[in-house]
């Protein structure tokens, strides 16, 4: 051990060392990682206490970081093309590192420090189930990207895929319900589409500026569509259909405290592989006002401090209806809002109309949404029911994609398979016994 707390000293005093003489003989200049540098040697003092003292996370750490900084101080002798004094220290500091590796492993050492147990509960399998459905669910079984483009998916996919995970995360650490959950997706449809796209200000991108007759610089018909859309497929019924497959785990959180993080810095990269692949190619030359993008901001921050801190009690009144009318309304609804606001079949405009003939579609639209909370407001639910309209739902928006969005007969195929694959597991799943009814899951 004694060993081990040496090498760790010697191999933060030669970071200083590095970072000041280099500052001094002004042969690096001052960059976040150099400040980074001091902030940690600073901490680690109080790191290295710990360690004394027997702290396994502590000894976790360093094991973590001696890798850690192995790696960046590898990159740093190879890359930092730096004065051969300063490469020397640089390579001395390698080497500490590359005894403190070999130290801190050793079985001895690894014998002090016995691994605690966890208690916390956690579901990585839950976890990963949400994040490969999620992208799934909001863009590769509507259609909207062909086969032939199938690469494209793999763009979408982590903001779908770590920003839906860090968001079931979040709301059930607040204990909120699926209510709650709504109006987080409601705030991931204002990031993706209207901050990281601009396609709900931008005259250009899909053609959606000519939808229906625009407010203020805004998209309407793209802007009703897309909200609702990331809110129910993008957010909720992924979440919906996971914590129904996972429902021994309940709403409890599947991640620990690092894993959020985690999700949480996936999706902001996400978000910028996004921004820069997709409006460069699709949209060239837009760049949202910056008072469209301070207010699409503001109102997904506000969005989402509603949804952390204004629990959902919805008001029980009736029993739900059977579990097979319930999946099929979910599809007729899912189907009918779509078709109602996505132009298809050759239209310009929702539902074949033309100028501010277009509004009327979309009211139906947005009756069709109210009429939907009412039932989930009113209705006492249960884990079954739920899963059973978010499958439902799932179902309706792939024969959507079908009918609107396949454009060869491979797509055609693709999206049938689809749509005959998610019937069949709506049918499997739903098998189970009913649920319990629950408070928290009756906030959709």
């Amino acid at each position: 051990m004694r060993l081990v707390v040496v090498l760790l000293v010697v191999s933060i005093a030669l970071s200083v060392l590095a970072t000041v003489a280099g500052l001094a003989g002004h042969a690096v200049p001052l960059r976040a990682n150099q400040i980074l540098i001091l902030l940690v040697a600073i901490g680690y003092g109080w790191v290295i206490r710990r360690l004394r003292n027997g702290s396994a996370t502590a000894y976790r750490r360093v094991r973590i970081v001696s890798v850690a900084g192995f790696v960046a101080a590898a990159g740093q002798l190879v890359l930092g093309g730096h004065p051969a004094w300063l490469r020397t220290v640089e390579a001395v500091q390698l080497a500490v590192l590359a005894a403190l590796i070999v130290a801190v492993n050793r079985p001895i050492v690894r014998a002090a420090f016995p691994a605690v147990p966890d208690e916390r509960p956690h579901n990585r399998r839950a976890a990963l189930a949400l994040a490969v459905l999620a992208p799934l669910c909001a863009e590769v079984s509507l259609g909207t990207v062909p086969l032939r483009m199938a690469w494209a998916w793999l763009i979408f996919a982590p903001i779908y895929a770590a920003g839906t995970l860090a968001l079931r995360e979040i709301l059930r650490r607040t204990g909120g319900g699926y209510g709650n959950l709504l109006l987080l997706g409601v705030a991931y449809g204002l990031v993706e589409e209207g901050l990281v796209l601009q396609s709900l200000t931008s005259p250009h991108l899909y053609g959606a500026a000519g939808w229906s007759p625009r407010l203020l610089g805004v998209n309407t018909a793209y802007t009703e569509l897309n909200l609702v859309y990331h809110a129910v497929f993008s957010v909720a019924v992924p979440v919906i259909v996971v914590e129904y497959l996972f429902s021994r785990h309940g709403t409890a959180p599947y991640l620990r405290r690092g894993g959020v993080i985690a999700a949480g810095v996936i999706a902001v990269l996400g978000a910028l592989l996004l921004r820069m692949s997709v409006p460069p190619s699709e949209d060239p030359g837009y760049t949202m006002p910056l008072t469209a993008g301070v207010v699409i901001a503001l109102l997904a921050a506000a969005v989402t401090l509603l949804a952390l801190r204004v629990p959902l009690h919805p008001a029980r009144r009736r029993a739900a209806p059977p579990i097979p009318l319930i999946a099929v309304a979910a599809a007729v609804a899912a189907f009918g809002f779509l078709a109602l606001i996505w132009p298809f079949g050759g239209a310009e405009q929702p539902l074949f109309t033309h100028g501010t003939w277009s509004l009327l579609p979309m009211a139906a639209g947005a009756l069709i949404v109210a009429g939907l909370l009412y039932a989930a407001w009113t209705v006492a639910w249960t884990t079954r029911d739920l899963a059973a309209a978010a499958i439902g739902a799932l179902l309706g928006h792939t024969l959507f994609g079908l009918v609107g969005n396949a454009q060869t007969l491979t797509d055609r195929l693709f999206l049938g398979g689809v749509a005959g694959l998610t019937a069949l597991f709506g049918a499997a799943v739903l098998r189970r016994p009913p649920g319990r009814t629950n408070a928290q899951l009756i906030d959709a």
